[in-house]
């Protein structure tokens, strides 16, 4: 059980995959224009030079287009070792909580385990209580930075977006 909630593997696996595609993108995208190119159309004819336009249109969205995935996927996969990361530091204060007989619950609270439990011991009490505010300390820090990093995540995301949608709606006139 982990506190943080994500999946680092599925972040990472997507990541790459867009990256992938966005090295396709980058050597493929230039078909039409190298065709364009190499071929022995006059230049002067008003439908050809039309087409050319779209085609130095398209080929300008697909580059945005494989910039921006290649963007995301590398952001993607930096969340994931983020999350990891935090995946690991939750399981590690889980431990702690669960050897000084506390526990974390699923709304990420620390607090004394169930059943019967204590001594009449004043010092011992303090010290569980102590143990209580220090892992609710470093619990709260993880998943604070955990929001942080899926912020910064989310404003990539929209950034991505807008540039997507700008080279989309160029590609409709």
């Amino acid at each position: 059980m982990s506190v943080v909630a994500g999946d680092p593997a599925s972040c990472s696996h997507l990541g790459g995959t867009l990256r992938r595609l966005a090295t396709r993108l980058r050597t493929s995208g230039r078909t039409a224009h190298d065709a364009f190119d190499h071929g022995d159309l006059a230049p002067s004819v008003p439908v050809l030079r039309q087409a050319r336009r779209r085609v130095d249109a398209l080929d300008a969205a697909t580059a945005a287009a494989a910039r921006e995935v290649d963007r995301i996927g590398s952001a993607l996969q930096a969340h994931s070792a983020d999350l990891s990361e935090a995946v690991a530091d939750c399981r590690r204060i889980a431990t702690r909580a669960t050897q000084a007989g506390l526990r974390v619950g699923d709304d990420g609270g620390v607090a004394t385990a169930w059943g019967v439990s204590g001594v009449a011991d004043g010092a011992a009490s303090a010290h569980q209580l102590a143990a209580v505010a220090q892992l609710q300390a470093e619990l709260d820090a993880v998943t604070a930075l955990v929001a942080q990093r899926r912020r910064r995540l989310v404003v990539a995301l929209r950034e991505s977006h807008q540039v997507l949608a700008t080279h989309a709606e160029a590609l409709r006139r």
